[in-house]
């Protein structure tokens, strides 16, 4: 009988001393590969972590469709600030019109690096960061060079933090479709 193995948790490797050159030489589609200080960072996300990254993507969707709000999507794109910092969203969207950096980046960190990382997008000026850590979403939004907790999203002023955790948490395991549910 064959068994699939699936790597259910993060996987991460830190590579130091490197130029930004090196940075942008690598070629890595499906990991998640940041650069600041010459530190390279590279996530092999599990499957929990693509899980919960799907979840909280199809909030944000289930919650522009309910509002008839356009967004566009950065999944996928590295954000960088030439020389300095870099970093691949876990997702991200523009709202209402498309731009040249997004709205709103999310982070799934199941293992480590929600300071690090949120100092990585203030460097980039994101104005609207999630963190997902310790089975729950932080909202962060970017204020006079430093970002701010808030419970309200900026940019999706319907939603607030404790209404996402409770559906990834109970969605988890479930159909990514059932995020649906809470938005009809």
């Amino acid at each position: 009988m064959l068994t699939i193995g699936t790597q259910k948790s993060d996987r991460i490797t830190t590579i130091t001393n490197t130029t930004w050159a090196e940075y942008i030489s690598l070629n890595l589609p499906s990991k998640r590969v940041s650069f600041r200080n010459g530190v390279i960072t590279i996530v092999s996300p599990g499957r929990n972590h693509e899980l919960i990254g799907d979840y909280v993507r199809l909030i944000i969707l289930a919650y522009c469709r309910k509002n008839n709000m356009a967004l566009f999507s950065y999944n996928q794109t590295t954000l960088k600030e030439e020389g300095k910092e870099g970093k691949e969203p876990d997702v991200a969207y523009c709202f209402e019109i498309d731009k040249d950096k997004p709205d709103l980046a999310v982070e799934i960190n199941l293992t480590s690096g929600s300071i690090d990382d949120l100092t990585k997008y203030q460097y980039l000026k994101i104005p609207e960061v999630w963190l997902w850590e310790n089975n729950k979403i932080r909202f962060f939004v970017y204020h006079d060079s430093g970002y701010l907790e808030l419970t309200i999203s900026k940019f999706l002023s319907k939603l607030n933090s404790d209404q996402v955790t409770t559906i990834v948490n109970s969605c988890f395991g479930k159909s990514v479709l059932e995020v649906e549910k809470y938005f009809s």
